[in-house]
């Protein structure tokens, strides 16, 4: 059992020192490091105790900090998939289902664990399509305060994020301007 544990143990620190892809795209750049993904993970936690605390939502907020907790652990195997990587919703779910299974092999309540990722995918309960929520606002909120530091700016951006069609509509629209990300 001890083996087991320390085998998860060390296969889930992994993502400690993992930043998150999608700031690399954008070349955020500040000094020290940005964010990684337990970072990530910590803040959606907090964001979703914090709206929990503040509104009347009939929701079970220990099983939504559980999902927000496990749904990254695919990214230990298969990496920080955005949206930018050519790879399909399905492609990714896809790939994450394997690398689930294999990061909790050695747990005996491994299929606990997966249902609870399976139930964050799926987007049908009211925990997953919080927790869901939840995970889109914090990185918009990162976002945010990349560019509220000015450590965003369109001018060391990918071009191929520059020519998406997503992010032209957001451009056009006005969220974006070559000297803010947000």
């Amino acid at each position: 059992k001890l083996l087991n544990i320390l085998h998860y143990y060390y296969e889930t620190a992994t993502l400690k020192e993992v930043e998150r892809t999608g700031w690399n795209y954008w070349n955020v750049s500040r000094e020290g490091r940005i964010e990684s993904i337990p970072e990530h993970i910590y803040g959606t936690q907090h964001l979703a105790m914090a709206i929990f605390s503040e509104f009347d939502l009939d929701i079970d907020i220990f099983k939504v900090v559980t999902m927000l907790s496990l749904h990254e652990t695919e990214e230990i195997n298969i990496g920080d998939k955005t949206p930018f990587d050519n790879v399909s919703e399905k492609e990714k779910l896809d790939m994450g289902k394997i690398a689930v299974d294999k990061t909790f092999s050695t747990l005996r309540k491994k299929a606990m664990f997966i249902k609870i990722i399976d139930e964050f995918n799926g987007r049908q309960t009211p925990e997953a399509k919080f927790a869901y929520l939840c995970d889109k606002m914090e990185c918009d909120l990162q976002a945010k305060k990349y560019s509220d530091e000015g450590r965003c700016s369109f001018e060391n951006v990918s071009p191929n994020i520059l020519n998406d069609e997503r992010v032209q509509k957001i451009i056009a629209d006005g969220q974006m301007t070559p000297k803010r990300c947000y």
